[in-house]
């Protein structure tokens, strides 16, 4: 476990720590004094004052349910390449990586799930084999994606260009796994062994399924806090562009760059500007919650202890305070309101 927090150090670095503090102070300021950064953003602040809180907690638990597929499809993936991880520790490795992509440009987090993910294996060839475990997931995604944009198209929702994309992408890793069999190269291994293991791959695509299951039903809970029209077509557009959007991750956690995102796809379908604003804003901020929680809890998890009694008290320590936080949270924004 102390192997696993070095390699966290080890792949962020000194700058790495930097901005993550830089993007905390600033992330300060900008909750604490949102007229700073303009009218629009304080008036789209004000517009969140009166959301439906219990919309946004079941954003919150649709998150939930989309980290936990997430790393149920990493551990599916990791199984396959001859892996032998629990499910709790498939969370652990994965909510570590989106700490880090919480505060560090570029998706570094990516850097560090494969990096924790392979520390699974025996091979010496581990972190080449993981890294195609990463691709067989992104591929996933792609097809997920292409089957998103389909939908959203025949509702008329979307255009059909996100599917030429999502196709191209998944055209490819079919062409990967096909020469895979002709080769011995460990950067193949997953495509590989999910071109041997069809039911494995399918087993891959469910999870990434249930994924977005849980971002399109965070992302509708959101529009229907705010009061956006039609709520389902508007989170289809959120999701296609942030994946989008997350093509070029050049701030932190997409910082700015996923609220645009948000705001150019539901503008363009007709909602206000202020409440488009409003949503991004919501929906990054749940979703970044959401990711704190995993990341600290991974924390917890993955960190070394002198025991396993030690462990076990920290690991229950912990459990209960997140517990009693969340209750805390809920009872303040929810049932107050009632009483």
């Amino acid at each position: 476990m102390s192997s696993s927090i070095a390699q966290i150090r080890g792949r962020v670095g000194r700058r790495g720590f930097l901005a993550a503090a830089l993007v905390l102070i600033a992330l300060v300021v900008a909750v604490a004094t949102p007229q700073v950064l303009g009218r629009r953003v304080a008036a789209a602040f004000d517009t969140l004052g009166s959301a439906d809180p219990r919309w946004l907690w079941l954003a919150g638990i649709g998150f939930v349910v989309s980290v936990s597929c997430a790393a149920a499809a990493w551990r599916s993936a990791m199984i396959v390449c001859g892996g032998r991880l629990s499910f709790l520790d498939a969370c652990a490795r994965y909510g570590a990586g989106s700490l880090v992509n919480t505060f560090v440009p570029a998706r570094a987090g990516e850097a560090v799930r494969i990096g924790l993910f392979s520390r699974v294996l025996a091979t010496k060839e581990r972190l080449r084999t993981t890294g195609s475990a990463f691709a067989a997931l992104a591929a996933s995604r792609a097809l997920v994606l292409g089957i998103l944009a389909v939908a959203g198209a025949l509702a008329g929702a979307v255009p059909l260009w996100p599917f030429l994309i999502a196709a191209g992408i998944v055209a490819v890793a079919v062409a990967i796994a096909v020469l895979a069999r002709r080769t011995t190269t460990h950067l193949l291994d997953a495509f590989r062994a999910l071109a041997e293991r069809p039911a494995a791959a399918l087993r891959i695509v469910a999870w990434i399924s249930l994924q977005f299951a849980g971002r399109l039903a965070a992302a509708t809970a959101v529009g229907a806090a705010l009061g956006i029209r039609h709520p389902v077509a508007s989170a289809v557009l959120i999701l296609l562009a942030l994946d989008v959007a997350g093509l070029v991750p050049v701030t932190p956690g997409g910082v700015g760059v996923a609220q645009a995102a948000v705001v150019l796809a539901l503008h363009a379908q007709g909602t206000p500007y202020r409440a488009a604003l409003a949503a991004g804003i919501a929906f990054h901020a749940i979703e970044t919650a959401v990711g704190l929680m995993f990341g600290l809890a991974s924390l917890v998890w993955l960190a070394p202890y002198p025991s396993p009694a030690a462990r076990r008290v920290a690991l229950l320590a912990g459990a209960a305070s997140w517990a009693l936080g969340i209750a805390g949270a809920f009872s303040a924004t929810v049932l107050a309101p009632l009483v």
